[in-house]
């Protein structure tokens, strides 16, 4: 009877979840040590996870968890909880201490014991007694227990060390360092701490005490395992960080930059989704928030100009900084669904809200500087970029700045800018802040992301061009952030989304709306080095946005409609005229179309409004991809649906 009940929890073929009162809880129990191992075992644990009868179903799914579960149940298990799978909350304490166990049970298997330990790290970020006896397990850690087991655990002690500094699980890590199993990791783990502290420094000689610690560890991780591209990506970035906080740039910055360059590239590829499943490529962080920076970071560096040797070090420290802030968050990530959807980041370096912040807006003024240096509004264009350049350095190099007693430096420069033209200044910088905001998504955006990319891995010159894929892969996170982001927002957290929620339609807006909105996003961001503005004269015809760098060039095409049209026909109607644009550069590109169809005032899934398209042109034999965005319009706040 027992047995029957669990293949009924396994088949899902019920309108309702497989009645359990019936069956002694000892014989359901016995019947889960003997189904509770393989796929099928992180099937079972999901149904009795989440069944309603918690009193009977938790028991048996702690059964999986301390004794039937192998290394295959337990890696599914912990993926689930990873992509946001929800415990009935009476469920979640028991069978969060049953994770506990398993993890410190040495008679089991090191891969189960890890996936225990990985599930017990992701249940923490939402239960603080969890996350104590975490720490205090972490701390325990005894050098002699199973190597493989404590690369594991290094990984887990180091996400714990970000989230909560303390000496004691430092302690730890050092002990580790021993473990020769466990060496380059625990080393890895070190280096991130170092890196984290030298980030979150505010003097010149604590960030640069930091950042050379940080790289010596990172370079005996490198030197003590047979391949960590993590490691040695890490200490090229630190070598120049070092340099420039020491004040000794020694070298050409040109061999420093494709130096990193070439090891970004190298572990993006490492990370890319199509090579390993998520779980073993990105044990406890946002694979595909890490690949787009460390991307951004080797693009950003390649487009900067070398010919004035200080400057071009200033430069290069504050773009490799400026990233670093952001792969760091990422790799200390745990997918898990907060409050609000998002992804918890198991740390957000405090100093994002001064170094990253700060280096955005006086990078954003300074472009607007230039931009209206022509325009008679601004009386000295080459004082206000001498104060830009002059806070922007102090922030580079850790002194003691205005911003770190409460006030900013790009909010002083912004003051003194002319009453006329300050709104428009304030407007680009209010902007380029919300790329940054933007950073936290849900887990099945994240996945969305990682799925488009895997689609895109049919395209010759996807697979062909290691710069040109990544540049587009940079063009398509940006662009899922917009759509999220205006997806999300009101005519009260964002005034200039008003023209999305216009509903008469005499009144509609033009594609021109959304290309203004979509630009000056673009322009917002950090890589808005390495994209272009409306184009003309692009095969015979006009382009909306451009993207390049270097001898790569790809468009994204701006439309609206307000007739009902599946994905498929917009592609259909639409897409051949992107792919025209591609006939002398590369064959892929993006569509983004404002959906003015009524839908009552609401919007379907993000899921649903991005997809990837592949088309051969009817005047050629070569396939085009094309990836779709649709943006709705005609919607209603909430409140009045």
């Amino acid at each position: 009877m027992a047995e029957d009940v669990l293949r009924r929890l396994l088949a899902r073929e019920e309108a309702g979840p497989a009645d359990l009162s019936s069956v002694p809880p000892g014989r359901l129990r016995e019947a889960v040590r003997e189904l509770g191992w393989g796929v099928d075992g992180a099937d079972l644990f999901v149904a009795l996870a989440s069944h309603p009868d918690a009193a009977k179903a938790a028991p048996a799914a702690v059964e999986i968890i301390r004794e039937a579960g192998d290394v295959i149940a337990m890696a599914g298990i912990a993926a689930w909880l990873g992509h946001g799978g929800r415990l009935r909350p009476e469920a979640a304490g028991v069978l969060g201490r049953a994770f506990l166990e398993r993890a410190g049970d040495r008679a089991s298997d090191y891969g189960a014991r890890s996936q225990a330990l990985k599930a017990a790290m992701i249940l923490a970020q939402s239960d603080r007694a969890l996350l104590r006896r975490l720490q205090a397990e972490m701390i325990e850690l005894d050098p002699a227990d199973d190597g493989d087991f404590l690369r594991h655990a290094a990984n887990v002690t180091g996400a714990l060390l970000a989230r909560e500094p303390d000496p004691d699980l430092h302690a730890v890590l050092g002990k580790l360092l021993d473990v020769e199993e466990a060496e380059d990791e625990v080393a890895m783990e070190l280096g991130l701490d170092a890196l984290r502290a030298g980030l979150d420094a505010t003097t010149e000689d604590d960030a640069l005490r930091s950042f050379r610690e940080a790289r010596d560890w990172f370079g005996r991780s490198e030197a003590t395992s047979e391949e960590r591209p993590d490691a040695q990506l890490y200490r090229r970035c630190l070598d120049m960080l070092v340099a420039f906080q020491a004040g000794q740039p020694q070298g050409d910055v040109r061999s420093g930059i494709d130096g990193i360059k070439e090891a970004a590239f190298a572990y993006t590829a490492y990370l890319s989704p199509s090579d390993r499943p998520e779980e073993t490529s990105s044990w406890l962080g946002a694979r595909s928030r890490e690949r787009v920076h460390w991307s951004t970071l080797a693009l950003r560096l390649g487009a900067l100009d070398t010919s004035l040797a200080k400057r071009a070090w200033l430069n290069a420290a504050a773009v490799i900084q400026d990233e670093l802030v952001s792969v760091y968050s990422a790799s200390r990530s745990i997918m898990v669904r907060g409050a609000d959807g998002g992804l918890e980041a198991v740390l957000q370096p405090r100093i994002v809200g001064a170094l990253q912040r700060e280096l955005h807006c006086l990078d954003t003024l300074d472009q607007w500087i230039e931009e209206n240096s022509g325009s008679g509004l601004l009386p000295d264009v080459a004082g206000l970029r001498a104060r830009v350049a002059a806070a922007r350095e102090g922030v580079v190099a850790h002194r003691p700045t205005e911003a770190a007693l409460g006030s900013s430096p790009a909010a002083a420069i912004l003051a003194s800018i002319p009453e006329a033209s300050r709104a428009s200044a304030m407007t680009r910088v209010a902007g380029a802040m919300m790329t940054l905001v933007g950073e936290s998504m849900s887990a099945v955006v994240s996945d969305l992301y990682d799925d488009m990319i895997k689609d895109l891995s049919r395209n010759e010159h996807f697979r062909r061009y290691p710069e040109a894929r990544a540049l587009f892969e940079i063009a398509l996170w940006l662009t899922l952030q917009f759509v999220v982001q205006r997806s999300n927002a009101g005519t009260s957290t964002y005034r200039r989304g008003k023209y999305l929620f216009e509903r008469n339609p005499a009144k509609l807006p033009k594609e021109e709306v959304l290309q203004e909105d979509y630009l000056d996003f673009l322009w917002g961001s950090p890589s808005a080095g390495i994209l272009g503005a409306e184009a003309s004269d692009i095969a015979g015809g006009r382009v909306d946005v451009l993207f390049k760098h270097m001898r790569f060039t790809f468009v994204a095409e701006l439309k609206k409609s307000d007739r009902k049209l599946t994905n498929e026909q917009i592609v259909a109607e639409y897409g051949l005229q992107e792919a025209a644009y591609g006939v002398t550069n590369l064959t892929f590109g993006i569509l983004m179309m404002l959906d003015l169809h009524d839908l009552g005032g609401g919007q379907p899934d993000i899921s649903e409004r991005v997809s990837v398209h592949h088309a051969t042109p009817p005047w050629g034999k070569t396939e085009h991809a094309v990836v779709l965005f649709r943006v709705q319009g005609r919607r209603k706040t909430p409140s009045k649906l």
